[in-house]
């Protein structure tokens, strides 16, 4: 299946400014990325389940991670986790590696370090792309809720 044409054709309807950048290759990783990107302007969606096993899109800056306590404590939840790549694919109908911010989840929740650049550069549909896109679109259209959840230091994920 072709993600990145679905993607495209969303963002299309919506009237919204995007480049699509196409690799020859799968990218894995920020240093992959930043070979044609500013690694600064990179977003991760990060696809999160709660301990009701409702999903949640967290996007937070590529070179940061997200905080599980901060996340915990403001969902409200016991415990927060890492989506398989399964259930990252039937959650958001895109393949891991490849999720924009715009998928079937609607709890969305960007951590307000995203706001720094006017434009970023997040997941394309496939693996092998990335989009470039207006920071304000994707919160508007998104409809992401602002709240910090980066954790501050690089030790255990909390």
């Amino acid at each position: 299946m072709n993600y990145s044409k679905t993607l495209t054709s969303f963002v299309t309807s919506k009237n919204l400014w995007h480049r699509l950048i196409e690799f020859d290759e799968p990218v894995r990783t920020v240093e992959q990325a930043s070979r044609q990107v500013d690694a600064e302007k990179i977003v991760k969606s990060i696809v999160m389940v709660d301990s009701n096993d409702n999903p949640i899109l967290a996007l937070v800056p590529a070179k940061s991670m997200v905080s599980h306590k901060k996340l915990k404590k403001f969902l409200d939840v016991r415990d927060v986790r890492l989506a398989s790549h399964d259930e990252v694919l039937r959650f958001t109908g895109y393949p891991a590696g490849g999720v924009p911010p715009f998928n079937n989840i609607k709890r969305v929740i960007a951590d307000p370090q995203i706001l720094k650049n006017e434009r970023i550069v997040v997941g394309g549909g496939d693996v092998d792309k990335l989009l470039e896109l207006r920071t304000k679109d994707v919160i508007e259209v998104s409809n992401a809720q602002m709240i910090d959840i980066i954790q501050t230091s690089m030790s255990k994920p909390t």
